[in-house]
């Protein structure tokens, strides 16, 4: 693990053009959610302002179960780390990770998109509160994860066509990048446990008297 910095590093200047295609995937997807929340029907919009305000008005008195939702976050986010760990070492791992990753932007796209659209300062404080906190370990991770997945699929493919193309290395490299994914992960479900429910009932009880 005292090596895992040096590992990061080196992976990102050798594979900055996969980077920058995962990036650029994951921006697409989040500008076109962004856009997509703009051409919502009035009657979709009201719908969603009305449970937005429901949300709003009970989650000051939630009494959230720290323990379960831990577990919950724990297992969902584990759950996609196992499965792009194992997909990278497929080689039709290209086209269902990068739309994977799409996916993943475009919803946050949307949320995003909607939010400040329709309330604008109101709707930046619910994304701080109810979206920055387990981003910041899970978006960064995501990427990277995304990222190795997609170059190690690639070297199984240069071994499908040439035998003499050494895979152990890469297998040992791209095994600890995924597990430090994981990691990340694992703290983003922590973050969104035990960090998101305060930091949103503190802006929820703060907007609901606005």
């Amino acid at each position: 693990m005292k090596n895992a910095p040096r590992l990061w590093t080196a992976s990102l200047r050798q594979g900055w053009p996969l980077y920058f295609v995962v990036v650029a995937v994951f921006g697409l997807g989040i500008l076109l959610g962004s856009l997509g929340a703009h051409t919502l029907h009035m009657e979709q919009v009201a719908e969603m302002n009305r449970h937005l305000q429901s949300f709003l008005s009970r989650v000051a008195e939630m009494d959230v179960e720290r323990t379960q939702m831990a577990r919950g976050a724990l297992y969902d986010n584990l759950l996609v780390g196992i499965g792009m760990y194992v997909l990278g070492l497929t080689i039709i791992c290209l086209p269902l990770m990068l739309a994977f990753i799409f996916i993943r932007g475009f919803v946050l796209g949307f949320t995003v998109g909607f939010l400040t659209a329709e309330h604008q300062l109101r709707g930046l404080l619910i994304i701080v509160a109810s979206m920055l906190p387990h981003n910041i370990f899970f978006i960064p991770a995501l990427i990277i994860g995304g990222t190795a997945s997609l170059s190690f699929s690639i070297l199984l493919i240069k071994r499908f066509f040439n035998s003499q193309t050494r895979v152990w290395p890469g297998f040992v490299n791209y095994t600890l990048v995924m597990a430090g994914m994981v990691a990340a992960f694992a703290l983003a479900a922590l973050a969104e446990a035990y960090v998101t429910p305060e930091i949103t009932r503190l802006v929820a009880s703060l907007l609901a008297v606005w």
